[in-house]
């Protein structure tokens, strides 16, 4: 059978090193991950490039009229506040690989083993990969487009920004991608273990509600036992792997979260200000205007992607704690080891609560979800307020 799985995340793996993204090489047959020398002289080749680049540009004059005509004072804040965010955390991101290139090998090893132990999960996977990697390449060929639009309305000095407002926004969305995959994966791990946990409770059940005849009845406790502290310990190594790809992303998270935030809020003033000013004030056209808010939906697509399969993981942690709350349903008491298997992994799962935190500021669940998205509507109405004020 034809793994289509297998060869869009290679594809996704090979787009991250042409983009200068991985600095590392993964032996796909073998499932390893090492420090190639040819990949880290062509990441560190294309990463000084960008940097070259970013530091030409910065030198630069930015003139914005040159983007848009009659372009009002608050117009040109929320634009260079939106690319700049975009520079830096284009930059950031590439300078973190290095700083956590270690890290980052290591993790990924322990991806492979836990992926070839479990092949599955790929297929279980198949359609969330396919939806998540189609949008980032339909935003990233968008984007593209935007900036070969461009070209006929801009010279050859704003187009080398444009290009690399691109480079950098395809960086950000394979970063965003190769977190999103592992957090993917680690949902269908947790899937895995939901089915052998309630597996393991049913047969627990049905052996508390048997006579106990001593040598079988120990025996088949000792068996369910060693099931349990196997789901313990894998849930324990995904648990690590969150955690520790948390601690690498946790600026990266933070810049992405604020950049999430003022481009809605840049978003929402921009398309007030199309209505209000007009197309051809703003010296833009239908197709430039279409290419721009067909670009914002697939990365609102993007942004809502990334941010349910970090809630649904967290319902799936939730889940895992409430099927073990069956266990108080057993007409008897079992075998000692087996009831102090379920007192240990309860007592894990209660000791070591399942969070994402971002820089250790904010948390993110559905209620702080909710909050962001009515701060969002709140600012974006003070700023149109400001604009029909003072512009």
């Amino acid at each position: 059978m034809f793994d289509w799985v297998g060869l869009l995340l290679k594809a996704a793996y090979y787009y991250g090193q042409i983009i200068g993204l991985c600095n590392f090489k993964i032996d796909w047959q073998r499932g390893r991950v090492v420090a190639a020398q040819r990949s880290i002289i062509f990441a560190i080749a294309i990463n000084v490039l960008i940097c070259m680049v970013v530091l030409l540009q910065i030198s630069k004059k930015f003139n914005l009229d040159s983007y848009f005509s009659k372009v009002n004072q608050l117009h040109q804040y929320v634009i260079i506040v939106m690319v700049s965010l975009r520079m830096a955390s284009g930059v950031s991101t590439i300078l973190n690989r290095w700083h956590q290139r270690a890290q980052l090998m290591r993790m990924a090893e322990c991806v492979f083993r836990l992926f070839l132990k479990k092949p599955q999960v790929k297929q279980m996977s198949r359609w969330a990969i396919l939806v998540k990697l189609s949008v980032a390449v339909v935003s990233d060929f968008l984007q593209m487009a935007i900036s070969i639009d461009s070209v006929g309305r801009l010279g050859s000095k704003q187009f080398v920004g444009m290009a690399l407002e691109f480079w950098m926004s395809a960086i950000i969305n394979m970063a965003l991608s190769q977190y999103y995959l592992i957090i993917l994966f680690v949902r269908a791990y947790y899937h895995l273990l939901k089915t052998e946990l309630r597996q393991v409770i049913h047969e627990s059940q049905m052996l508390s509600e048997t006579y106990p005849r001593r040598g079988a009845f120990m025996t088949k406790c000792c068996f369910l036992a060693d099931r349990i502290d196997n789901i313990a310990k894998l849930q324990n190594e995904l648990q690590s792997i969150v955690a520790q790809l948390n601690q690498m992303f946790d600026l990266q998270g933070m810049m992405v979260y604020v950049g999430y935030y003022i481009f809605f809020i840049s978003t929402n003033y921009i398309t007030y200000s199309l209505a209000k000013n007009g197309i051809e004030q703003l010296h833009l056209t239908v197709r430039a205007v279409a290419l721009g808010f067909s670009w914002c939906f697939f990365y609102y697509m993007d942004a809502i992607l990334n941010l349910f399969v970090i809630l649904n993981l967290l319902d799936d942690h939730k889940e895992l704690e409430r099927i073990l709350e069956d266990r108080t349903l057993f007409t008897s008491a079992l075998d000692v080891r087996l009831e102090q298997s379920f007192e240990s992994i309860q007592l894990q799962l209660i000791r070591n609560p399942f969070k994402f935190e971002v820089l250790d500021i904010f948390t993110i669940t559905r209620s702080s979800s909710a909050a962001m998205m009515g701060s969002i509507i709140t600012h974006s109405i003070f700023l149109i307020q400001y604009d029909m004020e003072y512009f």
